[in-house]
């Protein structure tokens, strides 16, 4: 049995199942500044009697996304060695950032150790500024890691919290691992007390089974691992949207994805019954990351958002004020429009009516239901149009792309979300599609977390010429001989992810992906010297069959 709770702006969901079977379900309203609290209390409506049949626990959380959202993250302090070649003072996150000499190539040889003095120099005036996070990003660490281990191994004991650029992402592009790093080492200590509340929790529920959280790619991982890479839970929410229309309606077409909340909607798309992935980073806070994610927006339109006039129309959102007129709220909401016309059946139909003729004294409360709702269908048609033309807007840069690439021609709407059945028509008529509305729609993320997978993603570069091979996701740094190939990098990227999933509990492991195959040859005195090997593979997210 599995049970998934999803935490989102208005209300958290959870589902427990057995296999793919819904067997219960529950729903509480969201206090965001006591999330682990209302995690417990979900977990104590939903464990079974019989606690050794739960075998895991998945958990979507907006701990991270509020903390971004919120402005509330820790002061981090940064070590930066940028190496010859740039001015690096653009990366500067904060005052509290050091750029420090030393450098390694572009092929991962170590040109010159940094000033260990200028470190310790750094490092004290950060933690005299009750900086207690602090990231480690050397230029070309995905190609040599030693010297960020030089300097974490150097400052051990003087920090809580330490992040390693090479550990985020195996990925090239110096600004993207420099502010991935920075925003790792800036939740790790609210995660970290995030993840001692849970566990405090289910040692109070004698629960002992492990317990997962959600990433930005729509696959799981133990909060153990996700405690050192926090960054990655960024998003989670969305990936629970996709995830859950996913299971409960399987797609095989171009499709629009709808999760209609309280506070948001959340919009993605379907090729080809695949969900589209940001393989290469996606931006947080207007900044370009390395943290993969599913391809998704987030508007601030919900079925509690705050109304007012605008002239002959209505401004909706982006902010909440509170419930709905028609639950005890001060002000009208789309959800007070959907009471009004009998779409849903919640609260008190005179308050709702009263919300609808504050907005429009002139007007009879149905008149002016209709038309909020009509705007509401347009706002979340406009904002998938435009994500369409955002995403097919985009250049490509390789020939394989560029022939597989054509525009999506979504073929019906899939719909979840509290207010979703009650928006059925009026989307299914702004978009001139059909729009589906599956089973325990109000639950669909949950489902969704619980039914996600384990996922992980490794590269690996090697270099025959120095007899030199690095898989920066696991710190590896190890010799090869001269006749290492091809064939010999797949099967160690194998045996890598084999071993990460493994540790992380996973007993059946699925096909791994290889998403990039890379040969160069090496050439010195117009002869051949070695190759230049660069892989990248993973396991792709998905759902768990069982």
């Amino acid at each position: 049995m599995i049970i998934g709770i999803d935490v989102g702006g208005t209300h958290a969901d959870g589902v427990l199942l057995d296999g793919t079977r819904l067997v219960a379900k529950h729903k509480v309203n969201v206090d965001q500044r006591h999330l682990s609290d209302i995690i417990i209390t979900l977990l104590q409506a939903l464990v079974p009697k019989d606690r050794h049949r739960l075998n895991r626990i998945h958990l979507s959380s907006t701990l991270c996304t509020n903390a971004i959202v919120t402005g509330s993250l820790d002061p981090v302090g940064m070590l930066i060695q940028a190496g010859p070649g740039m001015n690096p003072e653009f990366l500067a996150q904060s005052d509290a950032t050091c750029f420090l000499d030393g450098s390694i190539d572009h092929r991962g040889h170590i040109i010159c150790d940094p000033d260990l003095h200028k470190v310790d120099t750094a490092a004290k005036a950060m933690q005299q500024s009750g900086i207690d996070s602090i990231g480690i990003v050397t230029k070309f660490s995905y190609r040599n890691n030693s010297h960020e281990k030089y300097i974490a191994e150097h400052l051990a004991g003087r920090f809580a919290h330490v992040s390693m650029g090479h550990r985020i992402s195996g990925l090239p592009n110096f600004p993207r691992r420099v502010y991935s790093t920075w925003l790792n080492a800036a939740l790790k200590s609210q995660f970290c007390h995030f993840k001692e509340a849970i566990e405090h929790g289910l040692a109070h529920l004698d629960i002992t089974c492990p317990c997962h959280i959600l990433k930005a790619d729509g696959g799981t991982i133990p909060f153990s691992r996700a405690s050192e890479f926090p960054c990655e839970s960024v998003h989670s929410g969305p990936s629970a949207s996709v995830m859950g229309c996913l299971a409960l309606c399987a797609q095989k077409g171009d499709a629009i994805l709808l999760d209609i909340g309280g506070t948001t909607t959340d919009i993605s798309l379907l090729v080809d019954g695949t969900p589209l992935l940001e393989p290469y980073g996606i931006r947080i806070a207007g900044r370009p990351t390395l943290i993969r994610a599913l391809n998704t927006i987030s508007i601030g339109l919900g079925g509690d958002s705050a109304v007012s006039r605008e002239g002959s129309t209505f401004r909706i959102g982006p902010e909440r004020q509170g419930p709905p007129m028609s639950q005890g709220g001060t002000g009208p909401t789309p959800t007070d429009a959907m009471v009004v016309l009998g779409r849903l059946q919640i609260g008190s139909v005179e308050k709702a009516a009263a919300a609808m003729t504050a907005l429009c004294p002139q007007e009879a409360p149905e008149r002016t239901a209709t038309r909020l709702l009509e705007t509401f269908a347009e706002r979340i048609r406009q904002a998938a149009t435009a994500m369409i033309e955002e995403v097919f807007s985009r250049p490509v840069y390789t020939v394989s792309a560029l022939l597989h690439r054509r525009k999506i021609s979504p073929e019906q709407i899939v719909a979840i979300g509290g207010p979703a059945a009650a928006l059925e028509s009026l989307l299914s008529r702004q978009f001139g599609l059909p729009c589906t509305v599956p089973a325990d729609y109000e639950v669909a993320n949950a489902i969704g977390a619980a039914r996600t997978r384990l996922t992980v993603q490794a590269s690996l570069y090697a270099d025959t010429a120095d007899g030199q091979l690095s898989i920066p996701e696991i710190s590896c740094l190890e010799r090869i001989p001269s006749g290492f190939g091809m064939p010999e990098a797949e099967k160690r990227l194998k045996q890598v992810i084999f071993g990460m999933v493994s540790e992380m509990g996973m007993v059946e492991i699925p096909e791994i992906d290889f998403l990039e195959r890379l040969e160069m040859n090496v050439v010195r005195g117009f002869e051949t010297s070695g190759k230049i090997l660069n892989l990248k593979a993973q396991i792709r997210p998905g759902l768990a069959t069982t």
